[in-house]
């Protein structure tokens, strides 16, 4: 059993669950808690119980014993080194700018280091500075080493001059937080290097490298879901340890359902999807899945590494909901929900293309945040700490009637959790703004400068010490490669919030103006 309450401390309006309190242990990000699920006693044995058994079958899952001595999971005070470096994941791309590293240097304070893997970007980085007006950060540019395609993290502990400012930094504020996209080998190894040459503490704003890449596998985690929430919490999902169990279990699938999907459980959203009509493949050889499925999975990059999840690709589908979480250290208070929100998704491989929050009937949001809660404490008692979303789907004929799988979660920073700390930390005021996400993908743009995308969005764009209302562009990647556009746009309610994006996606949509040369305000430039 468990209580819901609400409580009141930075609101928005328009939802039973805008209420919330602010979080005393997390102040720094900061975390807003907008709604609390109370478990009952028995509960939270039975959940500590599961966490039990999962770490007995797997001892390093949960332990820091195993890391360097002088790091550990946490988030101080002190200078913060900011990596937004999604290469560790599963079919990440390397060819392209990473829009991540301009997303997480919103969350930097004045003086705090990023790292930018191609170097700052001058336009990007006074923007972010005086326009939105998070101040000046220490810009970070790692040396590429040829041959290879190293992580951020580790070309800032291979490169000298990199590496010697980190430690300068971390000497001066007596420590080092490093915030990374995704918490993997690479940030706990460049944490050892900064403990090793300082002899200060380093803190690392995530769980254990081991456990961070369980929960971010889809397979391990229905196992989890399955665990606690029951048989029937998630979709038909299955293992498949090579290509022929695989055509197997797919042809098997496709005979009782409209599409089957193939995902590389630890890749990011979409991006290691493939899914195939039933009637394609429901009386096929084979051999000829087979072919289909290895050429589908290779390109999309795929290094045949196994297993490989195989299920139904469930509709119709209703809602896409995910709740966002902070998970602190189990002594610091239960799991902080944060928001739920609605995932706009696009195409047959159900690409992230946004999202708002959710406007889903009070039963539906009731059942998605207690059962989240659930699952959330369980990771605790694994040991995660750290930024986590959990993503399900509502499938069914209707609403009434719809069943509630949960099919992700994200160890990680997102493309929601990280829009929903900036409207944290810009909007501290009585009434919190809604805010809805843009990441939208357009094809066959001419490419656009930053700045004169940002000329283009005069008069809509975020300005501080103003109302909350406004857009913040989130990265000058997809605009300057014509790629498309990230942003969130912030105001009252979320009908507004949602003109406003609509209404910044149409002029960034629509023909560029003759380029206008001069320059926005003064130039502010990185600290070195």
């Amino acid at each position: 059993m468990s209580a819901i309450t609400t409580g009141r401390c930075a609101a928005s309006a328009g939802s039973p669950w805008d209420t919330g309190g602010c979080a005393p242990a997390s102040t720094l990000l900061p975390i807003i808690s907008r709604m609390t699920v109370t478990l009952d006693e028995s509960e939270v044995q039975r959940l500590e119980t599961i966490a039990a058994h999962i770490i007995e079958e797997e001892p390093a899952l949960a332990t820091t014993h195993t890391l360097a001595p002088g790091t550990r999971p946490g988030l101080a005070s002190n200078r913060w080194l900011l990596i937004g470096d999604t290469s560790e994941i599963a079919l990440a791309r390397h060819d392209e700018e990473s829009s991540f590293e301009y997303r997480l240097s919103f969350l930097a304070r004045a003086g705090d280091l990023v790292v930018f893997g191609r170097g700052a970007h001058a336009s990007f980085e006074h923007y972010r500075a005086d326009d939105v007006g998070r101040g000046p950060v220490v810009g970070l540019h790692p040396r590429n080493f040829p041959g290879t395609l190293l992580p951020l993290a580790d070309r800032c502990r291979l490169d000298n001059v990199a590496f010697a400012r980190i430690v300068k930094e971390t000497r001066r504020s007596g420590g080092l937080t490093i915030v990374p996209h995704i918490g993997l080998g690479s940030a706990w190894r460049l944490a050892a290097a900064v403990a090793a040459a300082t002899g200060l503490d380093i803190t690392v704003m995530s769980a254990p490298p081991q456990l961070t890449r369980r929960v971010n596998d889809k397979l391990w985690f229905a196992r989890l879901a399955r665990t606690v929430l029951g048989e029937n919490a998630i979709p038909p999902t299955y293992a498949a340890h090579g290509l022929a169990a695989l055509a197997q279990r797919m042809r098997a699938l496709a005979r009782n359902a409209g599409r089957v999907v193939v995902k590389v459980p630890d890749s990011s959203g979409a991006a290691g999807n493939v899914c195939l009509a039933a009637k394609e493949i429901a009386d096929a050889h084979l051999q000829d899945i087979e072919d289909r499925i290895s050429a589908g999975l290779h390109a999309v990059g795929w290094h045949e590494t196994y297993p490989l999840l195989v299920g139904l690709w469930e509709a119709p589908t209703l809602g896409s909901p995910s709740v966002q979480l902070w998970i602190p250290a189990r002594d610091d208070g239960p799991p902080i929900i944060e928001g739920l929100f609605e995932q706009i998704l696009e195409g047959i491989t159900g690409l992230f293309v946004g999202s708002v929050p959710s406007e889903l009937p009070d039963h539906w949001q009731r059942r998605l945040v207690e059962e989240a809660m659930r699952l959330a404490t369980v990771l605790q008692h694994l040991g995660y700490f750290g930024r986590c979303s959990l993503d399900a789907l509502l499938v069914g004929p209707s609403i009434d009637s719809a069943a509630l799988h949960w099919i992700e979660c994200n160890g990680r920073w997102g493309g929601v959790s990280i829009p929903l700390t900036i409207a944290n930390r810009l909007n501290r005021g009585p009434v919190n703004a809604q805010f809805v996400v843009v990441q939208r993908d357009v094809d066959h743009r001419p490419p656009r400068r930053f700045a004169d995308a940002l000329r283009a969005l005069d008069g809509l764009l975020f300005k501080p010490g103003a109302q909350s209302d406004g857009i913040i562009v989130l990265s000058p990647a997809e605009i300057e490669t014509g790629r498309g556009m990230l942003m969130m746009a912030c105001a009252q309610t979320i009908v507004a919030a949602r003109a406003l994006a609509d209404r910044g996606v149409e002029i960034l949509s629509g023909p560029q103006p003759t380029p206008d040369r001069r320059p926005i305000g003064r130039k502010i430039p990185l600290r070195r």
